[in-house]
């Protein structure tokens, strides 16, 4: 018996989303990916809003620019593919999830399934975090996270849209299991013990709450959040932490190391523990170095295309053999930079912008405000994360689609503003 539309829809979303945390291999993700969006372009009847092309545009020129920036340097043909395929995947991501959303009859679906799957991945992260510990009396928190996971984007969001109060407007969730269901994802995240993930919850509320926009009440937030944070690291930096410890003093310590990380690339090559500490700072230092060095700076202005490798100028214990030219970086705006040069990192920050200003859009229906305030909030976010873990060019990141359903789900609110729909 085939699958009615709608079921299989909402199961194709639902393998999107959870696809990049289950399946290891991102070259099964990019066959995937590419058969959905196979099928979502022989649907020519489809219209996509203006709002949409617009939004998508600057990341359409990062990848023209990086094809033909390729022209001007040699590269292998499976590095130019999985290239092409890392810097299309997030304007992709973005056509596949308004794509699908708007396939679907039941709106709020697209709500339901962040955070059933975000309990899902939660379950799972939980009973991994407890089997860890309860077999290793030695451990350090490094260990744990990478026993147990380093974080989920959808249990971010599912975390935010379940205990919102604004998210409360946008779909009413009726479970009996509501509680426990919230339990679940605040232990998980507590279980995390992680820089980037309690970052992006708190981005993700101050957006999805409308705190984001530069008004008097933005502002006081705004202000609020990162004076608590300088204050936060004054005291750091005045208490002795150890490297490698367990527990909450190891994500103490990898809190108080991360503006370094990111930003002090003088290491020691022979001590894996600095190496370690100013990963980050290292690769993106390589990647400006080598662009820089092209002939008449090229590289400078284009980046190295698609299928360029940042040399790392030693074998890195990366892999078990060691790895010294790598295709991605942590680094998202080098890693835009050294794929499309400058140019490509303008029309990045353009994409960001486009995304941030939908705060200021003004409509009569509330649910397009909430959602518009939370697309905001994930352009603060990516300008996060993109330092952190080349946020939206992550290869596992699936922010995309949910850019893409929230997209067309404030379009058709805006379209129709006598709906309201429950669960």
């Amino acid at each position: 018996m085939l699958l009615k539309k709608d079921t299989f829809n909402k199961l194709t979303i639902a393998a999107l989303l959870a696809g990049p945390p289950l399946i290891e291999s991102i070259e099964v993700n990019m066959v995937f990916i590419s058969l959905v969006s196979l099928f979502m372009f022989f649907n020519l009847n489809f219209k996509y809003s203006k709002e949409l092309i617009k939004l998508i545009f600057p990341l359409i020129t990062i990848l023209f620019v990086a094809i033909f920036s390729s022209f001007f340097f040699s590269s292998e043909l499976f590095n130019v593919i999985k290239d092409f395929f890392f810097t299309a995947k997030p304007f992709l991501y973005i056509l596949i999830g308004y794509f699908l959303i708007s396939k679907i009859k039941d709106r709020a679906f697209f709500f339901k399934i962040i955070i059933y799957l975000g309990v899902f991945f939660a379950v799972i992260h939980i009973y991994l975090s407890i089997f860890f510990i309860a077999n290793n009396e030695n451990y350090n928190l490094n260990l744990l996270r990478n026993f147990a996971g380093r974080g989920n984007t959808i249990e971010i969001f599912a975390l935010v849209i379940l205990l919102s109060k604004k998210g409360k407007e946008l779909f009413k969730f009726n479970s009996k299991y509501k509680k426990l269901i919230a339990v679940i994802l605040i232990t998980s995240f507590v279980f995390y013990l992680s820089r980037t993930v309690t970052v992006s919850v708190i981005l993700l509320f101050l957006g999805i709450s409308g705190y984001l926009g530069i008004t008097r009440k933005g502002l006081f937030y705004m202000l609020g959040f990162f004076s608590l944070i300088s204050l936060f690291y004054v005291y750091l930096f005045s208490v002795d932490l150890e490297r490698g410890a367990s527990g909450i003093e190891g994500f103490l310590y990898k809190i108080k190391i991360a503006p370094a990380e990111i930003f002090d690339s003088k290491i020691n090559l022979k001590d894996h523990a600095d190496l370690w500490d100013h990963w980050r700072a290292y690769e993106a230092q390589k990647a400006f170095e080598q662009i820089r060095d092209t002939p008449l700076h090229v590289g400078l202005v284009m980046g190295k295309g698609v299928g360029s490798l940042v040399d790392l100028e030693f074998v890195a214990p990366l892999t078990d053999g060691g790895i010294q030219y790598i295709t991605t970086l942590h680094n998202g705006y080098s890693y835009i930079t050294f794929k499309a040069g400058i140019l490509g990192l303008l029309f990045f920050i353009l994409f960001i912008l486009l995304l941030y200003m939908r705060v200021y859009i003004k409509s009569s229906n509330s649910k397009v405000i909430i959602i518009n305030n939370l697309l905001s909030g994930i352009a603060v976010y990516y300008m996060f994360t993109t330092l952190i873990v080349s946020g939206i060019y992550n290869p596992r990141d699936i922010g995309g689609i949910i850019i893409g359903g929230l997209m067309y789900l404030s379009f058709y609110y805006k379209s129709n503003k006598q709906i309201t729909e429950s669960v």
